[in-house]
């Protein structure tokens, strides 16, 4: 199971191509994970991508390959690695939303 940290909306994959999507959200950047339907469940794997919401209000948003975090759709095959890699994106997204914000301040 994923963490629910920072989770935002758990959803069935909105391409229509089954499995099921987690959307998190810090600040202005998140995280979708993917889980697509496998003919064997031992091949499960999750599909992760850097997202950048585009106001704050609601859950509007983009890919984002342009972060040091992420520059393509990364791939996790088991719920341990996948949760590490969150923990570590959470905090990445807390130091880049306080670099941004000493930025408009200059």
């Amino acid at each position: 199971m994923l963490t629910e940290k920072n989770l935002v909306l758990t959803r069935a994959e909105p391409e229509g191509n089954g499995g099921l999507q987690f959307v998190y959200r810090i600040h202005n950047y998140g995280l979708t994970a993917c889980s697509p339907p496998k003919e064997d469940v031992a091949m499960i794997q999750w599909q992760v991508d850097v997202i950048k919401y585009l106001d704050d209000k609601t859950l509007r948003f983009e890919i984002c390959h342009s972060t040091d975090l992420a520059d393509k759709t990364l791939t996790f095959r088991n719920d341990k690695t996948i949760n590490e890699f969150l923990e570590k994106a959470f905090v990445y997204f807390e130091e880049l939303h306080t670099l941004e914000k000493m930025m408009e301040k200059s």
